[in-house]
């Protein structure tokens, strides 16, 4: 759920001035992070990431390497 799905979901009624000040707060820093040209982080998760060799998996061959002579 994204941050206007769960604001769109709230009841304005229920809220106090305390919780929309909060809101506004946070949506205008949001809005100046975009415009600044800061990107959110989008599926960041702590786990650790695996490299993968394809090439010893035997699913790639594996590259030869250049043969250079000097002329």
């Amino acid at each position: 759920m994204t941050d206007l799905d769960e604001l769109m979901s709230k009841d304005p009624l229920s809220l106090s001035d305390q919780d929309i000040d909060d809101i506004i707060a946070y949506q205008r820093k949001a809005r100046a992070q975009r415009e600044g040209g800061v990107k959110p982080k989008k599926g960041v998760s702590d786990a650790p990431k695996a490299k993968l060799d394809l090439a010893a998996l035997g699913l790639i061959k594996k590259p030869e390497p250049m043969i250079r002579r000097k002329i």
